[in-house]
């Protein structure tokens, strides 16, 4: 195994729509240089990041020079266009890994999203259109990454998949202040400093905010759909004329959804204008309970590969509720796959209005003891959710891959990701005896690790055969199966 993975993420996302590159890319690329950075000789992998056409020039010096280092090549998206697959050709006959990762589903974007006149109605007239480009793009990767095992099972019928959710930084939430029950609330804005004439955070303390109770949900310009077809909007308008404490706090740029919030109390209604990814805790922060609506209506795959009825919302990562969960707020979320994985942290509900009203006022009703909880279990979900603390699963993610990928190609390569494959041993006759048990049991012992390398490593230089048998193979790990195969294969010859 290589000792030093370096990752090259060619990021798509231009500054105007940061959001995915954010968290497919960039805080990939720091938690991997984070853990380099404080201890280069225990985490020795490090990452970088490239704006994704500046790749294609392949056979300029620089490029060449700076995707040379590179073990895995990560294309975010946009594997669209012939140039491109050049590109991802050229790279995978030197042995590098190329990877494709997705985070939204293309094919069945609907209507009320943004990207619907690219995606769907091919505005820029594409030829393939972009869905069949995208398939086509796929084929010139090595796998694909998504952080939804809905999608990833859409295009598995086309290339390798591999899931990696979606994880925070911790730098981003450890140290936000969650603010508890009944204190005042806050809006924050950007604005410019005239002095250092850059953009600044300002936080400004609501009026008469003390007290109240506040529901919260910010986004993307995607999630229309997901309020209008969840029957959060009217469990909502139930509980606030029931309490006129409960404010509803609606974060983000997005106006084409007034009309629903146009159904709720007027003054228990709170528009947060957008912020910048790193301010964005702090938002979350200010909520005394979080939602997280889904639109439950199934769509075809698009695809080709038909393997159940989902939603397209359920093609989505478990982004809210891990925001939830590091923020240590109480969350009602959509009964869903998305987020299936964080049932034990908050309340997954049918989409009825009656669902959502009956679990947003048990926990109206029973705030101090809601918050108290997640608020302990912050700590923990910080430790277990967040980026940095899964760079070392990360880093071992990749090396899986590049190592299914090697062995199925047979292809080693120098200063590259390689495998050191155990040989297979093949049975002598059908009826050689296979003996029960699984051998990789002992791997997961206290000293599996110790183990597995002597057995490998023990034998290396010298020749020690027992007539054509060779006794450094039988070490090789796992040693209880080569054994065992080669045993039953003398017995069936004695």
């Amino acid at each position: 195994m290589t000792d030093k993975i370096h990752v090259i993420y060619l990021y798509a996302d231009q500054q105007t729509e940061w959001n995915c590159s954010h968290w497919r890319c960039h805080l990939l690329s720091n938690a991997i240089n984070y853990q380099h950075d404080k201890d280069p000789k225990r985490f020795p992998h490090t990452a970088q990041m490239l704006e994704l056409t500046s790749a294609i020039n392949i056979h300029h010096p620089q490029v060449q020079k700076v995707l040379g280092f590179a073990d895995i090549i990560v294309y975010q998206r946009n594997v669209l266009w012939e140039p491109i697959w050049d590109t991802m050709d050229y790279w995978r006959a030197l042995g590098k890994i190329v990877l494709v990762d997705l985070d939204d589903h293309y094919p069945e974007i609907p209507p009320s999203n943004p990207a619907f006149q690219t995606w769907i109605q091919n505005t820029n007239e594409m030829d393939p259109s972009p869905t069949e480009s995208l398939k086509i793009g796929l084929t010139h990767a090595d796998g694909l990454i998504a952080p939804s095992t809905v999608l990833l099972k859409d295009w598995e019928h086309i290339v390798p998949i591999y899931y990696w959710a979606n994880y925070p930084s911790i730098s981003d939430w450890e140290s936000t202040y969650r603010k508890r029950p009944g204190d005042p609330d806050f809006i924050y804005t950007t604005k410019m400093n005239e002095e250092t004439e850059k953009l600044e955070i300002v936080k400004e303390e609501i009026p008469n905010s003390a007290g109240k109770i506040v529901i919260g949900w910010g986004g993307s310009l995607s999630h229309i759909d997901s309020f209008q077809y969840s029957g959060v909007i009217d469990g909502l308008k139930r509980l606030m004329e029931e309490n006129d404490r409960v404010i509803f706090k609606f974060c983000g740029n997005e106006d084409r959804l007034q009309f629903l919030l146009d159904k709720l109390p007027k003054d228990q209604v709170w528009r947060q204008p957008g912020v910048s990814s790193g301010d964005w805790p702090h938002i979350v922060s200010t909520f005394d309970i979080g939602i997280a609506p889904l639109d439950m209506r199934p769509v075809p795959s698009g695809t080709g590969n038909e393997h159940g009825e989902y939603s397209y919302d359920e093609r989505r990562s478990w982004l809210k509720c891990v925001e939830y969960a590091c923020g240590g707020v109480p969350f009602i979320a959509s009964k869903s796959v998305t987020y299936n994985e964080f049932k034990r942290y908050g309340k997954l509900v049918d989409n009825t209005p009656e669902a959502w009203y009956e679990a947003l006022k048990s926990r109206v009703d029973s705030l101090p003891l809601f918050w108290e909880e997640s608020h302990k279990q912050k700590k923990n979900n910080l430790k277990r959710f967040t980026i940095e603390n899964n760079a070392k699963k990360l880093i071992d993610f990749y090396i899986d891959i590049g190592e299914r990928t090697q062995a199925k190609d047979k292809m080693i390569f120098p200063n590259t990701l390689v495998i050191n494959a155990n040989p297979d041993a093949e049975w002598v006759s059908p009826e050689a005896p296979l003996y029960m048990g699984d051998p990789m049991d002992a791997k997961y012992g206290d000293h599996g690790s110790v183990t597995e390398e002597l057995a490998r490593t023990w034998w290396e230089g010298l020749d020690l055969f027992d007539e054509d048998y060779s006794l450094g193979d039988m070490m090789v790990y796992p040693i209880l199966s080569t054994l065992n195969l080669q045993i039953g294969a003398l017995e069936n010859d004695s």
